[in-house]
């Protein structure tokens, strides 16, 4: 019987030493995966990052979050793959418990309780993204993650046996992003996108 592999996607927007370093402990974290996919969108390349990974994709312009994520995502060849922001951290458990056929999936965050997709760290079978897509990028930083839980929510399950700390918002801090604009912005277009019926909710 042929070995369940697991790919981990960590977009990455490095513009400081301290994200930089983050990033890393991050991919550290969950190198137990068969494949590690690090997505640097407009940062600064990083040969530390480079070398925690399998898979350097660095690009110069930054397209946004959601584009960004979707970029690892489709360079990724594992059954199951993991979308990993780069301030996680696991803390306990086994990756391979996150990974359950036909469900999506989301591990215990120990310092923020969310109930549904954790967007921070949810995991999806290749069958599933197959059939319901990956995020919509016209949603740039915020709100895909809210609008990919929607769309999933039928084949959710929370696994309670994986915990990760979330050092919350550590990149948007350190951009300096208007982060109130910014999800005005993506809430106004994800009610566009609901009202034409191309948005989950």
């Amino acid at each position: 019987m042929r070995k369940t592999t697991t790919s981990v996607v960590i977009p990455t927007y490095t513009i400081s030493g301290d994200l930089e370093i983050l990033a890393a402990k991050c991919a550290k974290s969950l190198r137990e995966a068969d494949e590690i996919i690090i997505c640097e969108d407009g940062g600064t390349f990083s040969e530390m990052l480079k070398n925690e990974s399998d898979c350097y994709i660095f690009n110069r312009k930054n397209v946004g979050f959601s584009a960004n994520v979707n970029r690892g995502w489709k360079m990724a060849t594992g059954d199951f793959v993991m979308i990993v922001n780069s301030d996680i951290e696991k803390i306990s458990g086994n990756l391979s418990d996150l990974c359950v056929e036909g469900k999506v999936t989301s591990p215990k965050i120990e310092n923020q309780r969310i109930e549904g997709l954790a967007g921070c760290f949810f995991v999806v079978p290749r069958k599933v993204f197959e059939q319901r897509g990956m995020l919509l990028e016209q949603l740039r930083t915020y709100c895909s993650d809210e609008e990919y839980g929607h769309r999933t929510k039928d084949i959710f399950q929370k696994i309670e046996s994986v915990t990760v700390s979330h050092a919350r918002s550590q990149t948007m801090e350190a951009a300096k992003v208007d982060q109130t604009r910014e999800t005005d912005r993506d809430k106004q277009i994800y009610e566009q996108l609901i009202e034409k019926g191309q948005a989950a909710h």
